[in-house]
């Protein structure tokens, strides 16, 4: 799922390539409205509030810089709408699946020059293979509630002392607050000793030179 959000960029790329001017009016009436209500919420308009409402009015340098930087921001949150977007998916047809959910397949979509090859032609043809009522040659994506799990076995976790039961319970004590924080401790201890082992071998390395040389100045 996390190769959606590859593409990302090069979405944004296309989507702001140059094009006819925007007439001033518009603008003028873009951004008077409230961002918080109706289209105005959507993604690409509040962005590039700053650079809109000052373009002409300021040096070109600094609209540049503004122009950049709205389109650093639509970049951020377009990557966290396509997070929030496969969490949505992952929820609803894999780990909590509810009656009547289709299968759901996952497409190669990290090299972006092998679009047509890798994503567009393999769901033209399970979406055809649907619409004709025959089996798609590609695998659907295994539901969470499909894999097989032991819900009796047991799980020693040394960082916080505890026994846990259950694969899944498992997986969810590793991304606990306490268990990463306990790690985050463990890391930081491992650390200062790796810190304290290297002073202390630099200074035994210091003491033979010296032991040499003094070894060497008693035999003169």
């Amino acid at each position: 799922m996390g190769a959606a959000i590859v593409g990302t960029q090069h979405r944004v790329g296309q989507l702001l390539a140059p094009a006819d001017g925007v007439d001033p009016l518009s603008v003028t009436f873009f951004f008077s409205q409230d961002y918080q209500h109706g289209i105005f919420q959507s993604i690409g308009f509040k962005e590039f509030h700053e650079y809109l409402i000052t373009e002409g009015k300021c040096p070109q340098e600094t609209s540049a810089l503004l122009l950049e930087k709205g389109i650093q921001a639509l970049k951020l949150v377009t990557k966290r709408y396509a997070r929030k977007q496969n969490k949505w998916v992952r929820n609803r047809f894999l780990r909590r699946p509810g009656p009547n959910v289709p299968p759901v397949y996952g497409l190669e979509v990290s090299d972006l020059s092998q679009w047509d090859e890798n994503v567009l032609k393999p769901a033209l043809q399970i979406v055809e293979s649907f619409i004709q009522g025959r089996q798609p040659s590609a695998d659907p994506v295994k539901m969470e509630s499909e894999i097989k799990e032991d819900k009796r076995s047991h799980h020693m976790c040394e960082l916080c002392n505890r026994v846990i039961i259950g694969d899944r319970e498992w997986a969810a004590h590793t991304k606990s607050k306490s268990h990463l924080r306990h790690l985050k401790k463990r890391r930081k201890l491992q650390l200062k000793l790796s810190a304290v082992e290297s002073r202390v071998s630099v200074t035994e390395t210091q003491g033979d030179r010296e032991g040499t040389e003094d070894l060497g100045q008693g035999r003169n």
